[in-house]
């Protein structure tokens, strides 16, 4: 859905758009980490909710979001990590998860926007990228910050929901076994 530039503040309709938008992102930023077991797989062919290339913009910022550095942590892309966020966003309502490929587009073109840089997030190098996000999570507009937090829960989510990551952090699993079929 395309708007007018001024549709978000001139009228009653843009204001409760607007309004729409910052409840979505208040309601992922204070999204908590869950067991991967709590989010069904998605089977092989089933409907994504991201496209490829939001796919790629979203696994692109949570390696950097989620790197720590630590010589054993697998990497995201070895992970299940982004099934595990797509497959929590196809599960949300539509008011609060209709809202997250607009926000990983405005991720990827922003620093064009912002930054006055000439590149998109998903072309930059690993120290750009982080001076980007910096910028979103450290910015006067507090629309940005809300923003930059509901997606790094996301990513927060999606990564350490996985078994591959938990001796990283010294979690020994959940106390019950996987339930039964």
């Amino acid at each position: 859905m395309r708007l007018p530039a001024d549709a978000l503040l001139t009228t009653r309709r843009g204001f409760l758009r607007l309004a729409g938008l910052g409840t979505a992102l208040t309601a992922l930023g204070q999204a908590t980490v869950l067991p991967a077991a709590a989010i069904p797989a998605a089977a092989d062919g089933a409907a994504r909710f991201l496209d490829d290339w939001e796919t790629e913009i979203l696994t692109q910022l949570m390696e950097r979001m989620v790197g720590s550095g630590e010589p054993g942590a697998p990497r995201v892309r070895d992970t299940r990590a982004v099934a595990a966020v797509d497959a929590l966003c196809g599960k949300l309502p539509p008011e609060v998860s209709g809202q997250i490929p607009l926000l990983l587009r405005l991720f990827e073109y922003a620093p064009i926007v912002f930054d006055l840089s000439f590149s998109r997030f998903s072309r930059m190098d690993d120290a750009e990228k982080d001076a980007s996000l910096e910028a979103w999570m450290r910015s006067r507009i507090g629309l940005r910050r809300l923003a930059f937090t509901g997606l790094r829960n996301l990513c927060f989510f999606g990564y350490y929901s996985q078994a591959e990551v938990w001796p990283l952090i010294g979690y020994a699993g959940p106390l019950l076994g996987e339930p039964r079929p």
